[in-house]
This record gives structure tokens, C-alpha cells and sequence, in this order.
């Protein structure tokens, strides 16, 4: 990355984060307002700079779509699904993403008709043909344009730049995000604080969800910056010595104030794997993991109550046996796909069939808390089995080129999914990037030997 190209994203990034933190200190209201001009403003420049192809433009463009792919600028009623100005603005950059990354098709078409990346494309190409079976194919269309969109624009950016500039602009969109959601968190409690609601009465907790909507993409997007800036820790120690603290400590502290104990879990165990894989006693790593299973055995017994209680929010028990209340969705869904196993209800489409039944799960949810069962309930059994492919590709990728920062994003989505959607919901978020970058992602050119991978 230049010297110009720095300044232009920091001058950028000072610029929108002055204007949103006056804007909420004058008049919270009048955000929308005050960032339209910035983001009209910024949007002449970008086109401007990307049709001279200018690499600082398309930069600025995968800062701009990070940063806004999950936020949320006005509080939504739950079964508002109604088109606004923000889903609009989320639409239009993967419109320009889609656009530009087609323009320079011929540079890196190729890296999606790898081998190993074949089920990944089928897999991305039958999310749109999940449409005839939809229940608004609109919907269908657009949410699983977003994905395309994110997949292709990641392999433009992977093509024409420098895969540390890319991350960069990745992280420091994302620690920008971070740093507004923490300033709404004191500034704005009703906006900045996760809202829930019990029997019809509204509640505002402690749990910070920011600009993000709700405490768990929070704690997603936080999480995935942390990963991904342990992932390229040299790299990044190599292009400025504080990238790495200064991430930590504002995703680190983001992370924290969600109080999503799921997502603060896959970051540490991905980030102590990115270290220890590369240790030179690697098998120290399996010790490690069985003698804590050993021990974990001996002592739950003893203390299986206390132990429930002290990992769960409320202290009850039952809200850790049923994973908050997500045993009950999995076997709703489950129902739900044995009457349409092969094409499922249409990608995205959870958010209109599980309010639906909500009689049949106990409460109104939008989509399954977990990856496989969502793929299976909006896509089939066609779309599962061809992600399971994908995923299966992905890992034999990075196994061969040795590869951690995409063995570490396709282990992201996984263990995500496990008790979430993860990135295949209905719009492209902060999982669906991960899968982006897991599939795009060129092999490292290994030129220091700190970046080689354990070898015996």
C-alpha cells in the first residue's frame, strides 16, 4: 500500500467517523442526514477511481462495503422486512462490487475454476435457482446476488492487489466499525445496547450490538478482525508495528462488550491454532488438548450444575442444555425440511417460514442457529451437500499450499455455524466474507522463513 493510498483511507475513515460522532452529539436524529453527504461525496471519488482503475479506489471500495455490509443505521421492527435507505445503500455497493469485478473478469476468473473451487461455484449458482420454489423470489435473488457479489469482488481485489493491502482495508474498516458502535454504546443507550424482548415487554440490556443490529453480529465482525489480524499478524507487524495492539485492543474490547461467549470462543481457539500449528512441537498441541478432555471429564461430574449455571447469562440451567432455546428451532426445521427436502423454501427465505410457525418453536426467530440446518431449510438437500463440498475443497486447498489464513476463514464459517446461520442467512455479512476470502484467496508467496508452516 503507498504512502497516498494510507492517507487517502485514513483521511477517509477520520472524515466519516468526525461527521457520525457529531452527529450523534448535536442531534441523533439527523445521522442519516449527516452521513449522506460524506457517503454521496465519497461515492463520486470512488466511481471516479474506479473507472481510471485506480488500486487506492478499490481499496476504498472494500472499506466502504466492510464497514457498511452489517451496520444499521435505524431501529427496525423484527418482522420488518421492508426495503430502506440502508438496505438500498447495501444493495447499490455490491451493485458497483458486482460491476467492477465483472469489467476485470479475465483476471480472475480463473481462480474460481480451480479444481478445488468447482462445488463452491455450483454451490453459488444454485443459491439464485433456489428462487422457483420461493415464497418471494425477489428476495431469493437479491440475497443470493449479495453473496455472489461478495465471492467475486473478493476475487477481483485478490487479483489486482497485494493480499495484505486487501486485508488491511478489510480490518481497518471493521476497527472503524467498532469504534462508532462503542461511541452509540455510551451515546445513544436505546440504539447502542442489544434490545430483547420477554412477553411482549421491551428490554435494553448491558450487551453492546452498536451499529450492528443485535449483540451477535457484533460480536461476529469484531471477532473476525481479530482472526484474521492473528492469521497475517507478520505481515501486518511488517507494514506498521501498531496495527496489531491498536486492533486488539478496540475489536478486542468490542468483542468483550457483546458478551457472545460463542464468538469469543472460535477467536481464541482459531487464533491459539494459527500459533501453535506453526510451532515447532506441534504435537505438544494434542497433549494439550487431550490431557484438558481428561480433565474437563474428571471435574464436570462434581460440578455439572455449577458449571451450567456459571457459563450461562440468566444462571439457569436449561439455557445451556438448550443451547438458548435453539434445540427447539433444530427440531421446528427439521419438520419444517422433511416436506421440501430436495430445493428447501428458496434461499433467505427463513425470515418469512420461521415467523410462520413460530407456534411450532415457542418464539419468533428468523432463521435455524445453524449453518447446516439453515442451508437445508432455504436451499435442499442440493445446496448442503454442494457447500459440504465446497468446504471440503477449501481445506484440501489449504492443506496443499499450506495455507493458514484460509484454513482459518473456512474454520471460522464452520464453527460459526454450529450455533448460527453463519454468512448464508439472506445478505452478505461478515461469515459470508470469510467464505469469500476462503475461496478467492491466492496462495502465500513464501519469501521469509517465519511464514513457513511447521514442517518436522
Amino acid at each position: 500500500m503507498t504512502l497516498i493510498t494510507r492517507d487517502l483511507v485514513l483521511g477517509l475513515g477520520v472524515f466519516v467517523a468526525a461527521a457520525i460522532a457529531a452527529a450523534m452529539a448535536l442531534e441523533p436524529s439527523a445521522l442519516p442526514a449527516v452521513i449522506g453527504f460524506p457517503a454521496a461525496l465519497a461515492a463520486v471519488v470512488l466511481a471516479y477511481g474506479l473507472l481510471r482503475g485506480s488500486p487506492a479506489a478499490l481499496l476504498l471500495q472494500m472499506s466502504a462495503t466492510v464497514f457498511l455490509m452489517q451496520a444499521v443505521f435505524r431501529i427496525r421492527d423484527y418482522q420488518d422486512k421492508d426495503v430502506d435507505f440502508q438496505v438500498i445503500l447495501k444493495i447499490a455497493l455490491w451493485v458497483l462490487a458486482a460491476a467492477v469485478a465483472v469489467v476485470h473478469g479475465r483476471r480472475w476468473l480463473a481462480i474460481l475454476l480451480k479444481p478445488a473451487n468447482l462445488p463452491a461455484l455450483l454451490f453459488l449458482l444454485w443459491l439464485p435457482v433456489t428462487a422457483v420454489v420461493s415464497s418471494n423470489p425477489t428476495y431469493t435473488l437479491v440475497s443470493s446476488f449479495t453473496i455472489l457479489a461478495c465471492v467475486v469482488f473478493c476475487a477481483c481485489s485478490f487479483a489486482r492487489l497485494d493480499r495484505i493491502d486487501v486485508f488491511a482495508a478489510m480490518i481497518a474498516a471493521i476497527t472503524l466499525f467498532c469504534i462508532v458502535s462503542i461511541i452509540v454504546y455510551f451515546a445513544i443507550p436505546e440504539f447502542g445496547h442489544y434490545v430483547y424482548w420477554v412477553n411482549e415487554e421491551r428490554y435494553v440490556s448491558g450487551r453492546l450490538s452498536g451499529i450492528a443490529g443485535s449483540a451477535n453480529n457484533m460480536a461476529l465482525i469484531s471477532s473476525l478482525a481479530l482472526v484474521l489480524t492473528s492469521l497475517e499478524a507478520r505481515a501486518f507487524h511488517r507494514l506498521h508495528p501498531l496495527i496489531i495492539p491498536v486492533v486488539f485492543m478496540i475489536c478486542g474490547a468490542a468483542l468483550v462488550m457483546t458478551n457472545s461467549r460463542t464468538a469469543l470462543l472460535i477467536a481464541v481457539v482459531i487464533i491459539a491454532m494459527s500459533f501453535l500449528l506453526s510451532w515447532k512441537r506441534a504435537y505438544a498441541v494434542v497433549f494439550a488438548a487431550s490431557a484438558g478432555l481428561i480433565l474437563f471429564a474428571v471435574l464436570v461430574p462434581f460440578g455439572q450444575e455449577a458449571l451450567l449455571k456459571a457459563v450461562s447469562r440468566s444462571g439457569s440451567v436449561g439455557e445451556v442444555t438448550s443451547l438458548t432455546g435453539r434445540t427447539e428451532i433444530w427440531y421446528a426445521v427439521l419438520k419444517l425440511w422433511e416436506m421440501r427436502p430436495w430445493m428447501g423454501y428458496g434461499y433467505g427465505s427463513s425470515v418469512f417460514v420461521l415467523p410462520d410457525h413460530a407456534g411450532d418453536v415457542g418464539f419468533t426467530t428468523s432463521h435455524a442457529h445453524n449453518l447446516l440446518l439453515q442451508l437445508l431449510l432455504t436451499t435442499g438437500v442440493i445446496g448442503a451437500a454442494l457447500f459440504a463440498l465446497s468446504a471440503l475443497g477449501i481445506f484440501l486447498r489449504a492443506i496443499v499450499h499450506r495455507d493458514r489464513t484460509m484454513f482459518g476463514m473456512i474454520a471460522f464459517v464452520i464453527l460459526n455455524g454450529i450455533t448460527e446461520s453463519s454468512g448464508f442467512t439472506t445478505l452478505a455479512n461478515a461469515c459470508s466474507l470469510a467464505f469469500a476470502i476462503a475461496v478467492t484467496l491466492p496462495p502465500r508467496q513464501r519469501d521469509h522463513e517465519d511464514d513457513r508452516p511447521y514442517q518436522r
